[in-house]
């Protein structure tokens, strides 16, 4: 840790980065296909912080006219862009109508009121915790909020990204039926949140709001968060390093649940926030937190630094069991109620002659049926015995990296952009140079192959002045961009934050290899995992 007059100076030295990161990083200005959303819901409700907590109370439903068709739904099981739920109400989309009615209600539907702009053009619905979003036909994204609360205050807004939520609007990544989903986390619906090593984290004030959407062959999960910048470049890396190919996506509570065309399902709670990217409203860290307190609440994880951090890397993929039966494409995850992790997962299916859903908690072990009767509505899965995860894998992404790690009497690393407390997570290495914060070469170089910026953890190596090879992972974050880019990795620098790490055979057994004991107690600082910053293109790597 630097001295109280070096500390001065680096947080100056900081501030001059993250003032030019907005000024000299390139960016590439995206526009949407077609005009704009409806322009008569500009601002409402979703963009400040949540208000009172979720009661379901029920005035204001009894001035909703009563539904008189006949094509709404006996029943809602599960969540698909025609039927929707929370803990306290049930929608449906019926007729260019949206509907609803009480969860768990045998009464008559009634038609909520919508803005003139929007009568007749939502084509598609999700819902969770205390939002819902309705999509026209040009894919445009209007949000309804408070829809915990009572009908009275449900009000629309049609405002997506940034900065603030203030954003012009914006339509769904990819627009694929059974390949998108709205999830919210709550301070008052979920209230909390897990990191790698399962300590309990405060989600804080506001809410965690995102869409994730299955993108090009399945295998990318691309996200659409109204707080950042509206781009396709913000994405969840997809099991197995970033190449299963899904064929559905559910998501909620910042847990996301895919499956492959085989019945292949995996789990994952990631957000923005939660992940280590936020480094202005969260604080984390990549070492272990044993011995420190959790923080009552987010301002205190931020502001106070004897409380336990978000320790990271963030908490991978969970392989689920195989449902033992017949199944659809029409897949489900709920939030129960608040807790980390408290979830459910539903698959539309069939056992015994009778349709239903196969139903289980997120972390038991096996499913069980509940017949409904309803018609199958998803598309049939060949919902193999055994595990084909590996089977329909993307392709591997091309880029082949390489960077000198620096040396370690730099006056700036990873490390010291963590220490100073400011908001790293913005500040792209290569404008260290820039303000003349250099790095020797350490006489390490990091190679990775196949690098993909969305996964959070691969395989390295790290070559010696020797030329020993020294197997490492490679963790990374995104880092926050002000403006919009594009996927993947492009010749504009792509800055993430992250760390090199020895696994932890190898470093306990380091004393029998020279090379990598060597490495740790000199780059690594005896640590088994070391912060670092990264900036990469499709040709370069820049580590610091």
């Amino acid at each position: 840790m630097p001295d109280n007059r070096s500390r001065r100076a680096w947080r100056c030295a900081v501030a001059v980065l993250s003032a030019a990161t907005f000024a000299t990083v390139a960016t590439t200005t995206i526009a949407p296909a077609d005009a704009g959303p409806a322009g008569c819901v500009p601002f409402g409700t979703a963009q400040v912080p949540p208000g009172p907590p979720s009661t379901g109370n029920r005035t204001g439903l009894a001035a909703f006219p009563s539904y008189r068709g006949t094509h709404a739904p006996p029943r809602v099981d599960l969540r698909t862009e025609r039927t929707q739920f929370n803990r306290f109400w049930e929608f449906a989309l019926v007729d260019r109508q949206l509907l609803t009615r009480p969860r768990h209600s045998t009464g008559g539907w009634r038609v909520v009121p919508l803005p003139s702009c929007l009568r007749g053009q939502i084509t598609a619905i999700s819902l969770d915790d205390d939002e819902l979003v309705g999509v026209d036909r040009g894919g445009w994204i209007y949000t309804m909020d408070n829809v915990t609360l009572s009908p009275v205050l449900w009000n629309w807004t049609s405002a997506w990204g940034s900065l603030l939520w203030l954003g012009a609007g914006r339509t769904l990544p990819d627009a694929r039926t059974g390949g998108w989903a709205l999830s919210v986390t709550s301070p008052t619906n979920n209230r909390v949140y897990a990191d790698i090593a399962g300590r309990l984290h405060p989600s804080g004030s506001a809410k965690m709001t995102m869409i994730p959407s299955l993108t090009g062959d399945g295998s990318r999960i691309t996200y659409a968060d109204p707080w950042l910048p509206n781009d396709n470049s913000y994405e969840i890396g997809s099991p197995l390093g970033g190449r299963f190919r899904s064929v559905a996506l559910s998501a909620a509570g910042s847990t996301t649940f895919v499956m492959n065309r085989y019945g292949d399902m995996y789990t994952r709670t990631f957000d923005f926030d939660s992940s280590g990217s936020d480094s202005v409203f969260f604080r984390y860290s990549w070492e272990p937190q044993t011995g420190k307190p959790s923080a009552p609440d987010l301002i205190s994880e931020v502001v106070d630094r004897s409380t336990a951090a978000v320790q990271l890397p963030a908490p991978g993929w969970t392989h689920q069991p195989k449902v033992p039966g017949e199944i659809s494409s029409s897949i489900t995850v709920i939030s129960l109620g608040p807790g980390a992790e408290n979830r459910e997962l539903r698959v539309e299916g069939r056992s015994g002659g009778h349709t239903g859903f196969w139903h289980k908690e997120i972390h038991a072990p096996s499913w069980s049926f509940t017949p409904t009767g309803s018609p199958m509505r998803g598309r049939p899965i060949a919902n193999s015995a055994s595990d084909r995860s590996a089977d329909t894998l993307a392709p591997p992404k091309p880029w082949n990296l390489t960077a000198s790690l620096p040396s370690r009497d730099a006056l700036v690393d990873g490390q010291t952009l963590i220490d100073v407390g400011l908001p790293y997570s913005i500040v792209d290495p290569r404008l260290l140079d820039q303000v003349g914060l250099h790095a020797g070469p350490s006489g390490y170089r990091l190679l990775v192959d196949n690098f993909d910026p969305a996964v959070t953890t691969r395989d390295a190596v790290v070559v010696g002045p020797g030329g020993a090879h020294i197997p490492v992972l490679l963790h990374t974050a995104d880092g926050m961009r002000m403006t919009p880019s594009l996927p993947g990795l492009t010749s504009t620098p792509r800055h993430l934050v992250g760390a090199i790490e020895i696994p932890k055979k190898a470093f306990v057994g380091r004393g029998g290899n020279p090379a990598l004991d060597r490495f740790v107690t000199t780059w690594m600082r005896g640590e088994s995992i070391a912060a670092i910053t990264l900036s990469a293109t499709t040709h370069d790597l820049v580590v610091r």
